[in-house]
């Protein structure tokens, strides 16, 4: 694209990121281009709307950009705007403020977010490609039901009851328990599948391979597990005035398992993605971005963090206190996880 016509695109995208109205030529000469004739910003207006970058809401209105003037803004134009130090300031102490664990933190982190984008947050807990244990206990309830309280690498808890084939009592189990810690450390389900390979019928097979099932709940459990917040900064925007529009927004945000395999598709390409209307292929959110950075405790433990607002978006501040976020999570949830 010629110089001006980059000039007057970017300048068209920040105007009408700030007015929500469509930008015109006396707007822009008035504003940005002294030194230009009107005729010569309405030409280049025109030839812009004609290579698709800009349209035309109706007949003597300005333009404004469509998702792919949007994308060679951001592909090309965008400069990011520096965080200031009041809002660097905010963002440390509401994450220092925050509990060390994890969901508790996942959910500040989320609250954070979408108070300094003013859109919609997401934010999914961290986790790894595959959860390896790191203690073991086993509590009989009943003669042949068993809780099994799992503690792995990342210092995420699950408890859940399972029922064995046979009555067994506390001590066999608290052997069996001991036993279990003192050889399965560090193994994943990868691990355990090799050691059931190994074993006979009987008790500990029985309990391993309900471990197994266990581990990769925890796998599913770090996808599924989405914080959102934010919904009341998208009521004020004039994109989400129609209640219908806002309520597709909705329906994807509260249908959580899908929204973390949504991120976690998205996320898989780059640390930063910014998906811009049409680009979306979730029908509801094609009146919308989605800017998604990655974070975690560890390069090989990682969350996703994410913005869902109106296209008409200041991008260069978004991705920035993003990114800032993402800096500060990351901390704190190596401390979480340590």
């Amino acid at each position: 694209m010629e110089p001006r016509k980059q000039d007057i695109l970017k300048a068209v995208v920040r105007e009408f990121t700030v007015t929500a109205v469509p930008v015109g030529s006396q707007a822009l000469v008035s504003r940005h281009f002294l030194n230009l004739s009107s005729a010569t910003v309405r030409n280049e207006l025109s030839e812009l709307a004609d290579l698709g970058y800009l349209v035309q809401p109706h007949t003597s209105a300005g333009r404004i950009p469509t998702d792919r003037g949007y994308r060679y803004f951001v592909d090309f134009l965008m400069e990011l705007e520096p965080v200031p130090a009041q809002v660097e300031s905010f963002i440390q102490g509401e994450l220092r403020l925050a509990s060390p664990d994890p969901q508790s933190l996942l959910e500040r982190v989320a609250m954070t977010v979408a108070a300094v984008t003013q859109n919609a947050a997401v934010a999914s807990l961290p986790h790894g490609p595959q959860a390896r244990i790191k203690h073991l206990d086993l509590v009989s309830l009943e003669p042949t039901e068993v809780l099994v309280i799992l503690l792995v690498e990342s210092n995420l808890l699950r408890q859940h009851v399972i029922s064995l084939g046979h009555p067994v009592d506390q001590s066999e189990l608290s052997r069996l328990a001991n036993k279990l810690n003192r050889d399965l450390v560090g193994r994943d389900r990868d691990g355990l599948a090799l050691r059931i390979g190994r074993l006979g019928e009987g008790l500990e097979r029985e309990i391993l391979t309900q471990l197994s099932r266990t581990l990769e709940l925890f796998e599913q459990g770090g996808q599924t597990l989405v914080m959102h917040d934010g919904v009341r900064n998208l009521l004020r925007k004039p994109e989400f005035a129609e209640a219908s529009r806002l309520h597709e927004v909705l329906e994807v945000l509260e249908e959580t398992r899908y929204l973390a395999s949504l991120l976690q598709d998205l996320a898989q390409e780059s640390d930063m993605q910014i998906v811009i209307g049409s680009e979306n292929q979730t029908a509801q959110l094609r009146s919308c971005t989605v800017v998604l950075t990655t974070y975690g405790p560890t390069r090989r433990i990682r969350g996703v963090l994410g913005v869902v607002g109106p296209t008409r978006m200041d991008y260069g501040q978004v991705v920035g206190r993003l990114q800032t976020v993402a800096r500060w999570a990351s901390e704190r949830m190596a401390e979480a996880y340590a």
